[in-house]
């Protein structure tokens, strides 16, 4: 967190300088850096919650494979068939929480979700997830905000810049 609050000094200091360019000038400088610095502020906001996740993994001595852009996952039973490709539709069994555990989705009190792969708008990490897995395929998801509902969750039960844990069951795939 201190790295971020640095960027972020670092960032406004460098915004209000002084120097002699001509107000267009200026004004196309400072959105520049304006943008520099977000792009910089996300990926130090990235680098953060990814250790965060791993750190939390790591003290539950929880083996998640990791995936190359983030998402972690566990198949911990393994059903038959084969994998799961885009625009397939799929039904799954499914329990959203945050970390501290709070369930905000569930097949049980929801329903099961169908969902076309890569098509319907679901969490990219979902999506992601779904590629790995197959028909009966039971596994523990964690996926980043970044995957996920990013900044500003999805405005009814998940809050802004939350990791979710997803537990999911493929019942079914057409």
């Amino acid at each position: 967190m201190k790295f971020l609050f640095a960027v972020i000094s670092l960032s406004l200091m460098a915004l209000t300088s002084c120097d002699n360019t001509s107000k267009s000038q200026k004004k196309h400088i400072n959105e520049a850096q304006v943008k520099e610095a977000f792009i910089e502020i996300n990926k130090a906001y990235i680098e953060v919650e990814d250790r965060q996740i791993d750190d939390y993994l790591n003290r539950r001595q929880w083996n998640f494979n990791r995936t190359q852009s983030g998402l972690r996952y566990l198949i911990y039973k393994q059903g038959v068939g084969n994998g799961i490709a885009t625009e397939s539709v799929v039904r799954i069994e499914y329990t959203v929480s945050l970390i501290r555990g709070e369930v905000l989705y569930s097949s049980a009190t929801d329903g099961d979700k169908v969902i076309v792969v890569d098509k319907t708008e679901e969490p990219s990490g979902l999506h992601e997830a779904l590629h790995l897995m197959k028909v009966g395929d039971r596994a523990k998801l964690v996926i980043p905000s970044y995957l996920a509902y990013g900044l500003l969750g999805d405005e009814k039960k998940i809050p802004a810049k939350a990791t979710l844990f997803y537990d999911v069951f493929v019942k079914e795939v057409r």
